[in-house]
């Protein structure tokens, strides 16, 4: 099963959960830019796989819609479209491995599909094949179940977080923490929290948290503490001290990859007369944007701040120094 025919198949199913008196497939064709026939040849996929359909004659024309189904939707409490929204989640959450967050999924599908008929085990296994969600670095929490179990119970008691921390430049330490939320960013689960030895919020890499320990001190929230503008502040997820104003200019052969995504809440991009095109951004700290800036070689220009030109410049000296006499 390709691609574009599972996604359509779900988008079929959420636009007839929508339409409770159903839509012609004519209808269906013209929404999605297909032939009638791709669409009956959806419509007998999504009901052979199990989906309950039904159609009736409306002005003459034939609409299909969805009813209910003792064997799918009736027990699970879901719509269909939910239920293949759920079958990929499990792909996403692949990056999670060794927590709770998977184990919980995997155990919601294994009830799943002990009430789904066997045609629609096997669409899901289709779907499974047909849409492949990866990550180029995961991590494994399989060895942190008993510090995220601690973190998990602070958050939900709101209660100080006692645990031995690593970072590479003071190395060890005992912290205390009043932890606000875990925060999945990329491949990796960072807590933040109110440091106690720091006293301020800050971000700590789950990976370095060892014997991690719930206490019974309750705490409040910091007044004004705003997950979404404390994340925004940074780059990804190093939070610098200095904020600064960014400018770089990506050259021409790459100005698709900068378009192509968001690289930061409050980035402005302006396309150059020669095809290449400069990205603008506010944010806090340098490391994070010098090491991503780095990663495009010659093709990226940093015109602001000066400071990071400046450690761009040096690096790339101590680089040359070192092919230099090759």
């Amino acid at each position: 099963m390709r691609q574009e025919q599972v996604l359509r198949h779900w988008k079929i199913l959420l636009k007839l959960e929508a339409h409770r008196v159903g839509m012609s497939p004519k209808q269906l064709a013209e929404e999605f830019r297909v032939s009638e026939r791709t669409i009956y040849r959806d419509l007998l996929t999504l009901q052979d796989a199990g989906f309950p359909f039904t159609s009736e004659k409306i002005d003459g024309v034939t609409h299909y819609y969805l009813t209910e189904h003792p064997g799918l939707t009736s027990k699970l409490g879901f719509g269909p479209s939910e239920l293949l929204a759920l079958y990929l989640s499990q792909g996403i959450l692949s990056q999670l491995r060794g927590t709770i967050f998977q184990e919980a999924i995997e155990s919601l599908l294994e009830k799943v599909n002990a009430i789904l008929p066997e045609s629609a085990r096997e669409y899901f296994r289709e779907l499974e094949a047909s849409i492949i969600i990866d990550l180029f670095t995961r991590r494994d929490y399989r060895k942190k179940s008993k510090e995220i179990q601690a973190i998990l119970s602070s958050l939900r008691e709101r209660t100080t977080l006692n645990f031995l921390y690593f970072s590479p430049a003071r190395g060890e330490l005992e912290r205390e923490l009043d932890p606000y939320c875990l925060w999945v960013m990329g491949d990796s689960l960072y807590l933040i929290g109110y440091c106690h030895i720091n006293r301020e919020i800050r971000t700590f890499l789950l990976d370095r948290i060892k014997k991690a320990a719930s206490t019974k001190k309750r705490f409040k929230l910091k007044a004004g503490f705003d997950f979404r503008k404390y994340t925004e502040e940074s780059f990804r997820v190093i939070r610098g001290d200095e904020k600064y104003e960014f400018e770089l200019k990506f050259d021409p052969k790459v100005s698709f990859l900068i378009e192509e995504r968001t690289w930061h809440p409050t980035q402005k991009l302006v396309k150059n007369p020669d095809g290449s095109i400069t990205l603008k951004f506010k944010a806090r700290g340098l490391e994070e944007v010098k090491s991503w800036a780095l990663s495009f070689g010659e093709l990226v220009e940093v015109i602001e701040p000066k400071p990071l030109r400046e450690q761009i410049k040096s690096t790339c000296e101590r680089i040359f120094k070192k092919y230099k006499g090759e």
